[in-house]
């Protein structure tokens, strides 16, 4: 199933910079008495063609390119011995259902196992396995297909790795949001500690890498799975657990979801030059502006410079769930504000 596939090259129709110019067609339509004085011939004192006194204004149209904003999300894997006995295979199967599933969408992936197979039983991989970028379904999958389960946990000498820029240069690449969804069964087994692994979490973070933990089949509550999930910079603060193939497709579906954005990137023109004049709808039904999503609905500016929307929860819920086909925006009108 491709999630919101028609957002990432949408086409809108978009007054641009406010209304043109004021309609001065001649009016000799029926009732016309034929002694009219002003421009376009109905007596009321405009020009606009008909007999309301007001002016109307017809705004340019022009198309522009709105894109969905793009994220990704590196697939940290833990394939250690503890992983054997069926788990290492229901952890693939997992993963091969959640690229099949986000196929076409926003998120693009990548992949990286502990500890490297080619390596110590500690030792963690470099380069990783799969690198973060489009279309690496079929690459991903390839790599997953050769491995079986190796070692230990290095645990913190895995996440510490991505701290360096060019360990994995295209998880970090600027442009993106970035992501680590960490599957593990339980803690470091090569001398990581707890201390180590909350502050390499948080220097991630910093570093505009988030991370969100999966605890699959871990037989004891995990202290430093949970710390990493309270300090991944996500809603997901404890790590969610699974203990079978469908629990833990569930927490990659409501993980991958989750890391679809509603933000929306506008180029050109420059959504600046009239802020409060525009107007978005989903499949023709006007989307009420809430500049803080209080009421879970509508759409607000996602920055101080207009040039990003983002739609809050309750009508993101609607992009996810593939109940919107287009989405259209008009400026040069005044916004409708909830």
């Amino acid at each position: 199933m491709s999630k919101i596939s028609i957002m990432l090259a949408l086409w809108m129709a978009i007054a641009a910079f406010g209304c043109g110019a004021e309609d001065s067609r001649d009016d000799h339509g029926s009732g016309d008495s034929g002694t009219d004085t002003d421009a376009d011939g109905d007596a009321d004192g405009d020009t606009d063609g008909d007999s309301d006194g007001d002016t109307d204004q017809v705004c340019d149209e022009q198309n522009i390119l709105i894109s969905q904003d793009e994220s990704r999300v590196l697939l940290l894997m833990d394939h250690s011995s503890s992983m054997a006995g069926g788990n290492w295979d229901i952890a693939r199967n997992a993963v091969y259902i959640l690229l099949e599933t986000f196929d076409g969408s926003t998120l693009q992936f990548g992949l990286d196992t502990l500890p490297d197979p080619s390596g110590a039983a500690c030792a963690v991989s470099e380069p990783i396995a799969v690198d973060c970028g489009p279309d690496t379904t079929t690459d991903i999958s390839d790599s997953l297909a050769g491995m079986s389960t190796f070692y230990s946990t290095p645990l913190w000498a895995a996440l510490n790795s991505y701290t360096s820029p060019t360990y994995a240069p295209g998880c970090a690449e600027d442009g993106y949001n970035h992501y680590i969804i960490l599957i593990a069964d339980g803690e470091d087994s090569c001398g990581g500690t707890t201390d180590q692994i909350t502050n390499t979490t948080i220097a991630l973070v910093g570093l505009g890498i988030n991370v969100i933990v999966i605890g699959f089949n871990v037989n004891v509550s995990s202290e430093q799975l949970n710390n990493i999930a309270a300090n991944g910079g996500t809603t997901f603060t404890t790590y969610l657990n699974a203990n079978d193939e469908s629990s833990l497709v569930a927490a990659l579906n409501t993980i991958g979801t989750s890391l679809v954005s509603c933000v929306f990137s506008i180029d050109t023109p420059d959504a600046s030059a009239n802020p409060d004049l525009v107007n978005f709808y989903f499949d023709g039904e006007l989307i009420y502006m809430d500049a803080d999503c209080s009421s879970g609905s509508g759409w607000r500016w996602a920055n101080d410079d207009h040039t990003q929307v983002e739609f809050c929860p309750d009508t993101c819920q609607q992009i996810k769930d593939d109940e919107v086909e287009m989405i259209t925006a008009t400026f040069g009108c005044d916004t409708v504000i909830e």
